[in-house]
């Protein structure tokens, strides 16, 4: 009998973005299948990490996400994140934090928000039904506008992604930043601003994943709220510790 053993690489050294740069690591669960890798991502994880996800109260599946979630940050800081002894890479077993996220992004010296949707993502009410519960009276009116219901879906989600990208850049959580208290507006150019003013710190990007169907939305506080300096962002797949890929096709929206 032949048994299989699965063969896991080693994380990369990476260096920091530079500024007013972002880097960007998203993971799809539904590529990662083998056990045996599930098992590698399970080790990483401290003790109380462990218990969080064997004790939640929910499918298989979800506790699946939540795994992944934390191998996504440490994996992903610990690229950056090297000894000063001799310049290897930290054990992402080391490092500590409190949130899951489905994304990660790195920028340097900036509080940087991300948030990753499904596009195709339907909800339980039409999209104007939601945004007067939830958004701003600005935002609103933009919704209002737009006569084609499917339109109007797309644009409450990505207005959704940017809100969540704001309110985590800030390291708050929706009940301390409500959605309906700031509003985030496209400009004339085409860019988002937050309540309207292009002069506002903060700098957004939204983009379209398209080998995954998803809206990517990055937020980053400037250092100088006269800069002009736009954001660069560079995009990486990644199965840690299996394959890491460069996506080229993402679209600027």
């Amino acid at each position: 009998m032949r048994i299989g053993v699965m063969m896991f690489s080693t994380l990369v050294p990476l260096q920091l973005p530079s500024r007013m740069q972002t880097h960007l690591w998203y993971m799809l669960p539904n590529e990662v299948k083998s056990e045996s890798l599930l098992k590698h991502y399970t080790q990483l994880l401290s003790q109380s990490e462990k218990d969080s996800i064997s004790g939640m109260q929910s499918d298989e599946l979800k506790k699946k996400n939540a795994l992944l979630a934390r191998t996504l940050v440490r994996t992903t800081i610990a690229r950056y994140h090297t000894n000063n002894k001799d310049n290897t890479l930290v054990d992402p077993r080391s490092l500590k934090f409190k949130k899951n996220v489905y994304a990660c992004g790195i920028t340097v010296n900036a509080p940087v928000g991300i948030d990753v949707e499904d596009k195709t993502r339907k909800t339980r009410h039409d999209a104007l039904s939601l945004s007067k519960r939830f958004y701003s009276s600005r935002e609103v009116k933009f919704l209002s506008s737009i006569a084609d219901a499917e339109a109007q879906r797309k644009e409450f989600i990505k207005l959704w992604t940017l809100k969540e990208a704001y309110v985590k850049a800030l390291g708050k959580g929706f009940s301390a930043s409500p959605f309906d208290t700031f509003s985030i507006i496209r400009s004339e150019s085409g860019s988002y601003n937050l309540n309207g003013k292009a002069e506002e710190r903060w700098k957004f990007r939204l983009l379209e994943l398209a080998a995954s169907s998803h809206y990517a939305a990055i937020c980053i506080g400037g250092e100088d709220e006269e800069q002009e300096e736009a954001m660069n962002v560079i995009v990486h797949r990644t199965i840690p510790f299996v394959e890491d890929e460069l996506i080229s096709d993402w679209k600027l929206l």
